[in-house]
């Protein structure tokens, strides 16, 4: 079993994206994380898209986690890797 790393400050639901099941990169997710002040955003690890580029109005948690799912479902980007 792999084993999982915790969750950066303030995120409080993640979503692996396709490229992350192809390739059992636990990394590659879809983040939804709290800004306070009932701020909700999400953040794609991969291609770095945000919830705030979605065609979506509201940023209410059910708003953002149905984008989270749907861009997850969809998403086969890399992450950009750190330069040596």
């Amino acid at each position: 079993m792999e084993r999982q790393t915790a969750w950066p400050k303030g995120v409080i639901s993640r979503y692996l994206t396709d490229a992350g099941r192809a390739l059992a990169d636990p990394s590659m997710t879809v983040d939804i994380f709290d800004q306070g002040d009932s701020d909700i955003d999400g953040r794609c690890n991969g291609c770095e898209e945000t919830f705030e580029d979605s065609p979506y109005i509201t940023n209410d948690l059910r708003t953002v986690r149905h984008w989270a799912q749907e861009h997850a479902e969809k998403c086969r980007a890399m992450p950009r890797p750190n330069a040596a």
